[in-house]
């Protein structure tokens, strides 16, 4: 099974739309505590009637951490049904930072899709991560040997 990962960043809608579409991603698990963002577009209402209106699937998933941190037992329920739904169609995990490593001589997790979901997500079962970009390319490393502060 692989999960994508992607950061909405500073996105124009129509540049994330092209994102998502060109990894085929069906499904869009929000992984941020809040669906909130300065960028209206990324505003969980907003987001979901614009992915629904392009045949994209939509859920937030909050009990995945993000500025708060989750409970054990809720961050494995969310870490279930992120795989419950990958099984299914193509799925992306997305938060706010767009680059899923820092730009340090020596990189480390940007966020917690990197540092927290993406280990664990391994560990239950997805036998890839792919991380989209920014500028469209993607990239696979392993989360587990990345410093990360989550």
């Amino acid at each position: 099974m692989t999960v994508y990962t992607i950061g909405h960043g500073r996105h124009a809608w129509k540049d994330f739309l092209a994102l998502l579409q060109k990894y085929e991603i069906a499904f869009l698990c929000d992984v941020r505590s809040v669906a909130r963002s300065r960028w209206v577009q990324f505003n969980g209402a907003v987001l979901q009637a614009n992915l629904i209106e392009n045949g994209i699937g939509y859920e937030h998933l909050p009990e995945t951490g993000g500025k708060k941190i989750a409970a054990p037992d809720e961050l494995n329920s969310g870490i279930e049904r992120i795989l419950e739904i990958a099984a299914e169609v193509r799925t992306a995990i997305m938060c706010s930072e767009s680059q899923p490593l820092t730009n340090h001589k020596i990189p480390r997790a940007n966020c917690h899709r990197v540092g927290l979901l993406a280990p664990l997500l391994r560990t239950k079962g997805a036998s890839r991560i792919i991380h989209i970009l920014p500028n469209g390319a993607s990239t696979e490393f392993d989360e587990a040997a990345v410093t990360s502060i989550w």
